[in-house]
Parts: C-alpha cells; structure tokens; sequence
C-alpha cells in the first residue's frame, strides 16, 4: 500500500492518526511512517477490510 493510498484511507474512513493506531493496534509513529513511506501489504488488507466494515476478527471457540 503506497503512501498516497494509506493517506487516501485515512481520509475515507475519516480516521484521525491516533484512532487508526488503535484500530490497528499499531503505534502512532507507525501510523505516520506508513503516511510517509507507505505500508506493508497485511496492513493494506486490514485498511481494504476496515473499509468494507467487516468486523474484528475472532477464532471460532467449539
């Protein structure tokens, strides 16, 4: 995920920094680092996820 992109997300989802650091359970340095240098593709896919408003992940217990 480009740089351009990462910021792109953070401005649809109209997440502030330090909200996007929680939701992703990331630090906020990351979260700036990934606004300036772009992020590794499992962010990417977590950001494309978030964006559809799937739910946080959970193992199934059975």
């Amino acid at each position: 995920m480009s740089a351009e992109e990462f910021s792109a997300w953070l401005k649809h989802v109209d997440f502030s920094e330090r909200h996007a650091a929680r939701i992703l359970q990331i630090s906020r340095t990351t979260i700036a680092k990934y606004r300036q240098e772009g992020a590794p593709a499992h962010i990417g896919f977590a950001c494309s996820a978030i964006a559809l408003g799937m739910p946080m992940w959970k193992p199934h217990t059975d």
